[in-house]
Parts: structure tokens; sequence; C-alpha cells
């Protein structure tokens, strides 16, 4: 059986125009760390992915939503973490700031900064 991941790194490096553009590799991450940490209970953790994810039911002051690994629907905190990733890396600050302030006090926002950074960088060294 081909895996997901495995039809797409054929179809995307040979037909780059059947690339499927609702697969987001960062999005996919998250869901899979977020249903590993539903699964084991986990509380807190030294790995930076799941110490952000952990930590955002207390900076929202709720628990965020995340669909299931490969489904096709975005969530609004999906849609929020996405958006909050893509403003970061196109250095729009203004844009970064709102979506931040928007759901958290500036104290969380402060905090979920420097584990959505540390997230985002280590994800990035990691290919």
């Amino acid at each position: 059986m081909v895996t997901r991941q495995a039809a797409h790194t054929y179809w995307s490096r040979l037909w780059v125009q059947h690339m499927d553009v609702s697969y987001d590799p960062l999005l996919e991450t998250l869901r899979i760390v977020s249903a590993h940490i539903q699964e084991t209970g986990m509380r807190q953790s030294e790995e930076p992915v799941a110490a952000m994810l952990t930590a955002m039911p207390r900076l929202l002051a709720r628990d965020p939503a995340f669909n299931a690994p490969g489904d096709g629907n975005r969530s609004f905190d999906e849609s929020w973490l996405l958006a909050l990733s893509s403003a970061l890396r196109m250095a729009d600050a203004d844009n970064y700031r709102f979506l931040l302030l928007s759901r958290m006090t500036p104290q969380s926002a402060s905090e979920f900064h420097f584990l959505f950074r540390h997230a985002l960088t280590v994800l990035d060294e990691a290919g």
C-alpha cells in the first residue's frame, strides 16, 4: 500500500501542477503531535512542538480544536496557527501581533510567541 506521503512526493516531484495544494506539512505535523498528546494525556514536554501545543489550552483559555491528520477541513485554531506562521515568515509584525492579541492577553501572547517561534525553528531545521 502506498502511503499518502510517498504519493505526494512522487507526484509533486514529477508533476508539480498535480500537487495536492491542500496538504500543508506544518498543519499535518501539528495535527499528528496534537493527536499524540490527546492519546497519551501528555501535560508537558521538552519537545518544542509538543510544548507549544500543551501550553495552548492555558494560553488561549480554552482547548484548541485540531482535526485528524489527513482531514481536508481546517478548524479555526488550525487556520489561526497557519496565519500566524505565514505572518511570522513574511515578517509582517503588525498582522502577527494582531493575530496573537486577538485571542490572548499580552502576557499569554508573549509566552506563546517564544514557544511558537521555537517550534517553527525546530520544524524548519528538520526540513
